[in-house]
């Protein structure tokens, strides 16, 4: 069953970017087929104060709910479903989880007798991927994720496909005249390059001179608190000398991301307490990793090169070796997981 998405602002930016309609309008007018055009008329399109997503996936999933009116049909519409994966890397499986809410989305119509002469109404799956990962093994076929015996099977198992965008690979051209979009990808794309340094000052005089003033602080505080919590190339005199380009309220908006900055401090020190260990301790755990990575690559592999152990065993984050071991299985040669450890160890 759905649930009515809270009106507070939302968190993340995906969900304040997107639920702008003419931001959405803007994006499926640039990013959708010339058929699909043809049949929608985007000017009827419709935010529905729905989400669909499980409280407990809420950490890596958002969504967005739109409905559009079908042209050359009387009072019938289309619903088109925006899922926003924010995982550090593209699930293979986020068909499944698509799947999923289509089907509540269907039957959500059919408890309110909302079906136009019993049929039910196209549902138009986008999946946009935020993540800091390449997607190439990202399957957009829901057949594509089943294991089929032989052609038999395939009768049985539903079969669709859905839009997948990932945000870093948006061509900026197609969204430049939307400021908030332009923003918002370019953003994403180098929030975790030195140049992401440039982007403050331009993002501020930007939307002073598009938005009115209270919308701009209002896109302002949200962007920079974005950028407070994703990268770590700005300082706080970066996010200073970019509000004081504005006439007034970039006082404000510097207490709000000192109060994050604040929050996000006490925080760190609780994980770092809870996670504290002897140090005997976490050297046999990262031992363990380095290792167990090694025997599931050299089984996967053949055996592994002297080199590319060493570069496995210079990595001393946890995190980063297990992460590594569960991709193993999803590469394609051993050149395509070196280059994944050679990523490792630059961070």
């Amino acid at each position: 069953m759905s649930t009515k998405r809270n009106q507070a602002p939302h968190e993340g930016l995906f969900l304040k970017i997107f639920q702008n309609l003419d931001n959405a309008r803007h994006f499926l007018k640039k990013h959708m087929s010339e058929e699909l055009q043809k049949r929608f008329d985007l000017n009827t399109l419709r935010l529905e104060p729905t989400t669909y997503v499980d409280e407990k996936l809420k950490k890596h999933y958002s969504d967005l709910v739109f409905s559009v009116r079908l042209i050359g049909y009387k009072n019938q519409f289309a619903k088109i479903y925006l899922l926003f994966e924010h995982k550090s890397s593209p699930d293979p499986l986020t068909g499944v989880q698509v799947l999923k809410y289509m089907a509540l989305q269907w039957l959500d119509l059919q408890e309110q007798h909302m079906l136009v002469d019993g049929k039910l109404p196209p549902i138009i799956p986008i999946v946009i991927y935020q993540g800091q990962e390449d997607d190439r093994n990202m399957c957009s076929s829901f057949h594509d994720l089943v294991e089929m015996p032989s052609e038999s099977f395939k009768v049985y198992i539903p079969d669709f496909s859905f839009a997948f965008f990932n945000v870093r690979g948006i061509d900026e051209a197609k969204v430049r005249e939307k400021i908030l979009l332009k923003f918002y990808v370019e953003i994403i794309k180098y929030q975790n390059d030195p140049s992401v340094k440039e982007i403050p000052p331009r993002l501020v005089r930007g939307l002073i001179e598009s938005l009115g003033h209270r919308t701009a602080l209002e896109y302002i505080d949200i962007f920079f608190r974005y950028l407070v919590k994703s990268t770590g190339y700005l300082t706080q005199e970066d996010y200073k000398k970019a509000l004081e380009l504005l006439p007034e309220g970039g006082e404000t908006i510097m207490e709000t991301l000192a109060d994050q900055w604040k929050q996000q401090g006490k925080e760190e020190e609780r994980e770092a307490i809870l996670l504290e260990k002897p140090i005997w301790e976490r050297q046999a755990e990262l031992k363990n990793a380095k290792e167990t990575l090694i025997d599931v690559a050299g089984d996967f592999f053949g055996p592994l090169p002297n080199s590319l152990q060493d570069k496995i065993n210079s990595i001393d984050s946890i995190d980063n070796l297990r992460t590594l071991t569960r991709k193993v299985y999803k590469t394609q040669s051993l050149e395509e997981f070196t280059e994944l450890v050679n990523r490792a160890t630059q961070h």
